[in-house]
């Protein structure tokens, strides 16, 4: 098996305050290029020995940075402010997207959503995991888990459209 490329570079989280407001870690250009040349956009990061999987993001002026939401934070024990010491390596299946538990519980009771979900690019699914996960409470995923399992199967998801 081929060892992926590996980086490590020092980076601070802030936060962009105007239009839409998000924590960000810079990427420095160099390692971005690199790692989008050799057409890498998911990655790895791992930071205080734990590891999330990010996209790189490009600015409008031409910089790269990962999005960082405050429970990405969380995990990662980093706040706002810091300056972190990163390691970044390519997604090595950048198509296989980490599923909230309660979401793919909720896919095992209903096999018409599950189809449909699984049909999907592995950007939804990602996004669709991420709506289930971003909030605290347990019994807020199942939820939300549920309610997406509902709309997969009656096609009343935000922009669905029943087959015709």
């Amino acid at each position: 098996m081929e060892k992926l490329p590996s980086f490590e570079f020092p980076s601070p989280i802030l936060r962009q305050d105007y239009g839409m407001k998000y924590h960000y870690m810079p990427v420095p250009n160099d390692v971005a290029v690199v790692l989008m040349q050799s057409g890498t956009r998911r990655v790895i990061v791992t930071i205080n020995g734990v590891k999330e999987n990010r996209a790189i993001h490009n600015s409008a002026d031409g910089q790269h940075h990962l999005v960082m939401g405050l429970p990405v934070l969380r995990r990662l024990g980093a706040k706002p402010g810091d300056v972190v010491l990163a390691k970044l390596i390519s997604d090595p299946d950048p198509d296989n997207p980490d599923l909230a538990d309660e979401l793919i519980e909720a896919l095992q009771m209903d096999s018409a959503a599950s189809d449909r979900f699984y049909a999907m690019t592995p950007g939804l699914q990602r996004s669709v995991s991420m709506y289930v996960t971003g909030v605290k409470r347990p019994e807020s995923r199942v939820r939300r888990a549920m309610e997406i399992t509902y709309k997969l199967g009656t096609y009343t998801l935000h922009g669905d459209q029943p087959p015709s």
